[in-house]
């Protein structure tokens, strides 16, 4: 029986309503700069065009994770959600920073209580990269601590897209904690993704090859990292995940860039 596949349009809030694992054999996060601030760019000139308007940003695929249960694997569109995580966590921050405590709607899209398998508490972020080059950003994140502009390339990169944030809300709505709720209300309202979601990691894999081969997406290291992973039982992908980084680290240790390799 061929898996179904569920496509809907969702809003940041109703994204980010469910809990996401990076799996660890997917690419590190890699949007720098620029990236960050033109989507913030771009988000706040379609809400100066007038509240109402919508403004779509790409898809995601998910399917349910085998490894974590309750939550579901990103397949695809991870750099995206990292940066709208991450935006969340630093308006979060610019609110306290200017007095404005009343953040429990925005706490709540970047970390919540769930009940376990053994009926215990567990507070979990919305979001869980399993990449080793995450470190322990995500925590620090997760309790409102700035992240450190040092570590992994993963890491740095998290912290100036967070350190760009910060410095938008500043630049863009100076002290005014209303106007900076005004923009992370028409970010999670207006704001749209299309959520693709299957039930099988292999279905998602393969939808994440069709999206990527008509150019909307990723790079030819990335289509060929994809492809292995869907050719390796998934038993093996821990030991896939090694191999391949070990590859790609060494060539940039040697001053070499993968793709161009």
């Amino acid at each position: 029986m061929m898996d179904s596949i569920e496509s809907k349009d969702a809003t940041v809030a109703g994204i980010f309503r469910d809990f996401y694992i990076v799996p660890n054999y997917q690419r590190e996060y890699v949007w720098g700069q620029d990236q960050v601030e033109q989507l913030l760019g771009d988000i706040r000139a379609e809400q100066s065009e007038g509240g109402d308007a919508e403004y779509f940003i790409g898809s995601i695929v998910v399917c349910p994770s085998r490894a974590h249960p309750g939550a579901l694997d990103l397949i695809d569109g991870q750099q995206r959600t990292t940066t709208l995580f991450v935006i969340l966590c630093a308006i979060r921050d610019r609110l306290h920073a200017l007095g404005d405590n009343g953040t429990e709607g925005v706490k709540k899209l970047i970390a919540d209580t769930v009940i376990d398998h053994n009926g215990n508490d567990s507070f979990r972020a919305r979001l869980d990269p399993q990449y080793d080059d995450a470190g322990d950003v995500f925590e620090k994140l997760m309790t409102s601590q700035a992240p450190a502009t040092r570590g992994t390339r993963s890491m740095v990169n998290i912290a100036v897209a967070y350190n760009s944030t910060i410095r938008f809300l500043a630049e863009e709505f100076g002290s005014d904690a209303q106007s900076v709720r005004g923009f992370f209300g028409y970010l999670i309202h207006k704001v749209k993704l299309i959520r693709i979601h299957t039930d099988s990691i292999a279905r998602a894999l393969k939808i994440f090859e069709t999206i990527n081969d008509r150019g909307i997406g990723l790079d030819a290291m990335d289509l060929l990292k994809n492809l292995l992973f869907m050719r390796t039982d998934p038993a093996k992908f821990d030991k896939l995940k090694d191999r391949w980084k070990l590859l790609t680290d060494k060539l940039h240790k040697a001053g070499e860039k993968p793709l161009r390799f």
